[in-house]
């Protein structure tokens, strides 16, 4: 890696005319097990890869503006500091003008200079969104002699990634900075933990591209976004249902424990609109529309019932999962990750031909397992392979999709250099 950031420092100074002070290396992350889970309080299994961002930046005393140019994108983007509603030339600027405004307050005046480099593809639903906010908030801090605690950086991350519109949970940004080479994260919500788990001999993980990009904008964060509200309106539904009272926003990781909720899930509505839902009392329309970027539509039906249901065994499986890695049990491992990608497909609605097709392929070829990773609507799918597959699995994936497939490797997370 100490290649990788020589050269990203060179080519800093090339662009700017001076050397970069600092440089952030953000990896991607694939999530193992536990997939929209997160932003219900519900446990996630996510590892670091090797894939990864370096966010060189030097600070500027002139101006408060910053600067942030991208060897993966053409257009550079400009944010100017305190100035509400920057243009945005590009999608990715979004994810700049978050993370620059979650540095309000810290070392006012000044600017940087940044530049972004890497080999995380960008929507592919391996968290390149969420690495950028973590590099460029962790770059911009260590610039300007302020560095944020690693607890806050997560914190302000998640608002950034949430600025572009999709109201993400916390377990990209977890991942990015807490993971460790050889080891999965356990990261639980309620309360909040981390807890390492080591991962054994005998499995490796090959993530292969379906075709289909997996933006966080225009319709995919829409069906996000509509899924985020359903399990909102789930929750709020089953705590009436057994009355409780929750916080705001209702989250099922504050019911999943109580003994009837698996009883009650079958007698939720299969859709429902938020309005209707304040109207029973259940819950405030504000609790269930109110987004980070944005206001859901209150009128419209979404689904409930199978949301829930996926959501909530997802979370049994990620226990499950862990259990099974800490045992060796490879074959059980492999069967959670099918069974996850089948209430992905069948309950949550958010795989696609091409990932089924992905999955079928690689199990087919050897793999003990697959399943889409990420949030879905296209991006990568993972594999748990035996180390001795691994090739076998690979060219299937691609010869399924065009690829790229390739094998990842549990890696370190944030690092500032």
């Amino acid at each position: 890696m100490t290649d990788a950031i020589e050269q990203v420092r060179q080519a800093f100074s090339e662009r700017y005319g001076h050397a970069p002070t600092v440089v952030a290396v953000a990896p991607g992350r694939v999530n193992l097990i536990g997939e929209h889970t997160d932003y219900s309080g519900l446990p996630v299994l996510p590892i670091a890869i090797e894939r990864r961002l370096f966010v060189a930046a030097a600070p500027r005393e002139d101006e408060a503006v910053v600067r942030v140019a991208s060897e993966q994108f053409e257009t550079p983007a400009e944010v100017v500091r305190g100035v509400a509603n920057a243009p945005v030339h590009a999608p990715w600027h979004r994810y700049v003008s978050g993370a620059v405004g979650q540095m309000e307050g810290i070392a006012p005046g000044m600017g940087a200079d940044i530049l972004v480099a890497g080999d995380l593809p960008a929507a592919s639903g391996l968290s390149s969104s969420a690495a950028l906010a973590v590099g460029l908030l962790a770059a911009m801090g260590a610039a300007w002699g302020e560095a944020l605690d690693r607890e806050v950086l997560v914190t302000r991350a998640i608002h950034a990634d949430r600025a572009s519109g999709a109201e993400t949970g916390g377990m990209d940004q977890a991942a990015i900075v807490y993971a460790e080479a050889g080891h999965a994260l356990r990261v639980d919500f309620e309360p909040p933990a981390r807890r390492l788990v080591a991962l054994p001999a005998g499995i490796a993980f090959v993530v292969a591209n379906s075709g289909v990009e997996a933006p966080k904008g225009g319709a995919a964060r829409d069906s996000y976004n509509e899924r985020v509200v359903g399990a909102r309106i789930a929750a709020a539904m089953l705590a009436d249902q057994i009355g409780l009272d929750l916080t705001n926003p209702p989250r099922l990781g504050e019911i999943a424990g109580v003994d009837v909720v698996d009883i009650l899930v079958d007698e939720l509505p299969e859709k429902i609109s938020p309005v209707e839902v304040s109207r029973t009392g259940a819950a405030g329309l504000e609790q269930l529309v109110q987004l980070t970027a944005a206001r859901f539509d209150h009128m419209r039906k979404v689904p409930v019932r199978k949301l829930a249901r996926h959501i909530l065994s997802e979370a049994v499986r990620v226990d499950d999962a862990e259990a099974a890695l800490r045992e060796g049990d490879l074959a059980a491992f492999g069967k959670l990750l099918n069974a996850s990608h089948e209430s992905l497909r069948a309950d949550f609605g958010c795989s696609t031909p091409e990932l089924d097709a992905l999955c079928k392929a690689m199990r087919a070829a050897g793999a003990l397992g697959a399943r889409l990773t990420g949030a879905g609507f296209g991006g990568y799918a993972l594999a748990a392979v035996p180390p001795e597959q691994v090739e076998a699995v690979i060219a299937p994936a691609i010869a399924a999709t065009g690829g790229p497939a390739f094998e990842v490797h549990a890696s370190p997370g944030l690092e500032v250099v």
